[in-house]
C-alpha cells in the first residue's frame, strides 16, 4: 500500500491535484464558514445583496484570471529558455498592473450609483468597499502566476488558503464582533486579499530566482494576444458561474434572490471540490500542444476520472441529505430550498464537467470548444429570458443548456480522437 501511494504521488498530475485539492477543500471549508455566519447575522434581503456583490466581483475578476493565465504560460516558457529574465518580467508586470487596479477601483467608485440601482443593493457604499480588492489583487496575481509557472504548488496553495482565512477572520471581526452588517461583509470582501498580497512577496523571494542578467526581452503584445483567447474562455466561465445569480437578483424579489443565493452557496461546494483538477491539467495539456500521440487524451481521461472521484460523491451527499446540508451551511431558515438541491447539485456537477472539458480546449488553443461555449451562453440568456417564473424554471433551463453543452463538447473530443487515430495509422 505504501509503495502504491508513493507511485501515485510520483505522478505530477496526481501529486499536483492532491496538493491543490486538499488545500482547496480546506479553503472551501473556511469560505463556507463565512456563509453560516452571514446568513445568521444578515437579513435574507441583505444576504441577497452580499451574493450580488460577490457575483459582481467574480465577474470583474475575469480580468485578473486572464492576466494570471497568460503570465503562467509566459513564466513557464521563461523557466525553460531564459530564467534570468523572470525577475524583470515580474517587476514590470506587477508595477504596471498595480496602476491598472487603481484605475479599475476609480471606475467602480464613479459608477457606483448606477451599479447599486442595477443590482438593487440597499446600502450604496458597500459596492465601493468591496471594490477595494482591486488595488492589490493584480500584483498578487502576478506573484501567483510565477509560483504556478515555476510549479511551486505548495506555495501557491498557501497563498490561495490565506484568501479564505483572511476573509473569515474579517467577517468574525466586522460582522460578528463589531456588528457592521452588510458594510462589514463588504469590507471583508475588499480587504480579504491584503494578507496573501504581502505574503506572496516573501514567497517569491524564497524561491531564489536566477539573478537578473538582463531585462525581459520578450514582447508584452505577445502575452496580451494569448490573453485575448484566455479572455474569451474566462468571460464564458464567469458568465456560467455568475449570470444566473445576477439575473435572479434583477428579476426576482429580494426574498427569492436571498434563497437562490443560499442555493448557490451549497451547490458550489461541488464546483469547488472538483475545480482544482483543471488547474493542474491545464499546463500539462498545454505542453502537449504539438504532440501528435494519444497522450493528451490519456491526461484528459485521468483528469475526468479524478474529477468524478471528487465531485460525484459531493453532489450525491447534497442530493441525499439536503436538509442536513442546509442546516450546517446556511441555517434552518433556508430549509425551503431543500426540494431544489438534488436537481441543482446535478446542474453544478455538469458545470464542473464543462469547466474541465473547456480547459482542455483552451490549453490546446482550439477555438471550436470556445465556440460551443459561446453558443451555450447565448442559449442560457434566451432560456432564462423566456422561462423565469420561479426558481424551478431557472434550474430546468440551466440543466438543459449544461447537458447539451457537455454532449457537444464530448462529440468534439470524439472527432478529435478519431482524427488522431487516423494520423497515427498513416504514419504506421
Amino acid at each position: 500500500m505504501k509503495l502504491n501511494i508513493k507511485n501515485l504521488l510520483s505522478d505530477k498530475l496526481i501529486r499536483g491535484t492532491f496538493i491543490l485539492t486538499v488545500v482547496s477543500f480546506l479553503s472551501s471549508v473556511l469560505n463556507y464558514l463565512v456563509h453560516p455566519l452571514l446568513t445568521r447575522r444578515l437579513t435574507i434581503p441583505e444576504y441577497g445583496d452580499y451574493q450580488a456583490l460577490l457575483s459582481f466581483l467574480m465577474v470583474l475578476s475575469i480580468v485578473s484570471t486572464v492576466i494570471g493565465t497568460a503570465f503562467i504560460r509566459e513564466f513557464s516558457l521563461l523557466s525553460a529558455t531564459a530564467p534570468e529574465e523572470i525577475k524583470s518580467l515580474r517587476r514590470r508586470a506587477a508595477g504596471r498592473l498595480f496602476y491598472f487596479g487603481l484605475i479599475l477601483f476609480f471606475l467602480v467608485f464613479v459608477f457606483s450609483g448606477f451599479l447599486n440601482r442595477l443590482f438593487k443593493i440597499s446600502q450604496p457604499t458597500t459596492i465601493i468597499f468591496s471594490a477595494l480588492s482591486f488595488i492589490c489583487i493584480f500584483p498578487l496575481i502576478i506573484n501567483r502566476a510565477l509560483l504556478s509557472g515555476r510549479q511551486y504548488f505548495s506555495a501557491l496553495s498557501l497563498s490561495n488558503f490565506l484568501d479564505a482565512f483572511s476573509r473569515l477572520v474579517l467577517v468574525l471581526i466586522l460582522v460578528v464582533l463589531q456588528p457592521l452588517g452588510l458594510i462589514g461583509a463588504a469590507l471583508a470582501l475588499g480587504l480579504g486579499n491584503l494578507l496573501p498580497f504581502f505574503v506572496s512577496f516573501w514567497q517569491v523571494k524564497k524561491i531564489n530566482l536566477p539573478a537578473q542578467v538582463k531585462q525581459f526581452s520578450g514582447s508584452f503584445k505577445k502575452i496580451w494576444r494569448y490573453g485575448l483567447l484566455v479572455l474569451w474562455f474566462t468571460a464564458l466561465s464567469q458568465f456560467f458561474y455568475n449570470f444566473d445569480m445576477l439575473f435572479v437578483k434583477s428579476f426576482f424579489t429580494p426574498e427569492e434572490a436571498g434563497l437562490y443565493g443560499a442555493l448557490l452557496t451549497i451547490g458550489r461546494i461541488v464546483y469547488f471540490i472538483g475545480g482544482s483538477i483543471s488547474l493542474v491539467m491545464f499546463p500539462v495539456i498545454a505542453n502537449l500542444k504539438e504532440d501528435k500521440s494519444r497522450h493528451k487524451y490519456k491526461i484528459l481521461g485521468k483528469s475526468l476520472a479524478l474529477m468524478s472521484l471528487l465531485a460525484i460523491p459531493a453532489a450525491a451527499f447534497i442530493a441525499l441529505f439536503p436538509k442536513l446540508v442546509i442546516k450546517i451551511i446556511v441555517g434552518a431558515k433556508y430549509l425551503s430550498i431543500a426540494d431544489y438541491l438534488p436537481l441543482f447539485s446535478l446542474v453544478i456537477l455538469l458545470l464542473t464537467l464543462i469547466t474541465v472539458l473547456s480547459q482542455y480546449f483552451l490549453a490546446l488553443a482550439k477555438r471550436r470548444g470556445l465556440i460551443v461555449l459561446t453558443v451555450a451562453a447565448v442559449g442560457e440568456v434566451m432560456l432564462l429570458a423566456l422561462f423565469h417564473s420561479d426558481i424551478w424554471s431557472v434550474i430546468y433551463s440551466l440543466l438543459f443548456i449544461f447537458s447539451v453543452t457537455v454532449i457537444t463538447l464530448l462529440i468534439l473530443l470524439g472527432i478529435g480522437y478519431k482524427a488522431t487515430n487516423k494520423e497515427l495509422e498513416v504514419k504506421i
